[in-house]
C-alpha cells in the first residue's frame, strides 16, 4: 500500500509550552488510522499542521495526492490542501449554522467546480450540467445519512448527532483522498 501522509518528525511550540513533541505519522491508503490521546495530548493541533492551520515548529507534512505525487504541504493554506484532497471536521461542529442541511452540503461540492464565475452567472451549458451533478450527489449523500427529508432545516436546529452527521457528509463531498475526524467520544 502506498503512504497518504508521511510527517517528519513534527513539533510544535507555542511560546515555552510544548504541544506536540516530535509525531511521526505514516498513513496508508485505505487504512484507519486513530490518535488517541486524553485532552490536552495534541491530537487537535496535530490536525492543525497536518491541515495548515499552523506551521510546525520543526518538521513537514507530506501528502501524496491522486496522481502519486508527494507534495510538502507544510504550512500551505488550509484551502490548499482542502483542494489537494485532505478534508476535516472539528471537536467543536462548525457548520454554516445560518444555511440550511442542503445549503451546508452544496458549498463543499463547489470546492472542486470547473466552471468560472461567468460561465454560473451566464448559466452557460457546462456550468448548468456540473451544477445538476452536484445537486444529484448532495442529494444521495444526504439520503445515506437520513439527512434529505431535513435538508431545508437551518442547520442550527439540527440535534447534536445529525449536526455531525451532517459535518461529515460536508467533509465527503469534496472528495478527500484523506478524512481527519475529530470526534470526542464523550460526545458520540
Amino acid at each position: 500500500m502506498s503512504v497518504v501522509l508521511h510527517t517528519d518528525p513534527m513539533t510544535m511550540q507555542f511560546g515555552g509550552v510544548t504541544a506536540v513533541s516530535n509525531l511521526q505519522l505514516d498513513v496508508e491508503e485505505g487504512k484507519i488510522v486513530a490518535l488517541i490521546g486524553p485532552n490536552g495530548a495534541g491530537k487537535t493541533t496535530a490536525f492543525n499542521m497536518i491541515t495548515g492551520v499552523y506551521k510546525p515548529t520543526k518538521g513537514n507534512v507530506f501528502f501524496t495526492d491522486a496522481n502519486g505525487k508527494e507534495i510538502n504541504i507544510t504550512a500551505q493554506k488550509p484551502s490548499t490542501i482542502a483542494k489537494l484532497g485532505i478534508a476535516r471536521t472539528f471537536q467543536n461542529i462548525r457548520l454554516f449554522k445560518d444555511l440550511t442541511v442542503y445549503e451546508n452540503v452544496i458549498i463543499a461540492k463547489h470546492l472542486h467546480l470547473k466552471s468560472d464565475f461567468m460561465s454560473a452567472t451566464l448559466h452557460l451549458p457546462w456550468y448548468n450540467k456540473e451544477e445538476a451533478q452536484a445537486e444529484a450527489e448532495v442529494e444521495e449523500l444526504l439520503k445515506s445519512v437520513n439527512l434529505w427529508n431535513m435538508r431545508e432545516e437551518k442547520a442550527s436546529a439540527l440535534p447534536y448527532g445529525q449536526q455531525r452527521r451532517l459535518e461529515i457528509i460536508r467533509a465527503l463531498a469534496t472528495h478527500p483522498r484523506l478524512l481527519l475526524l475529530r470526534l470526542n467520544l464523550q460526545q458520540v
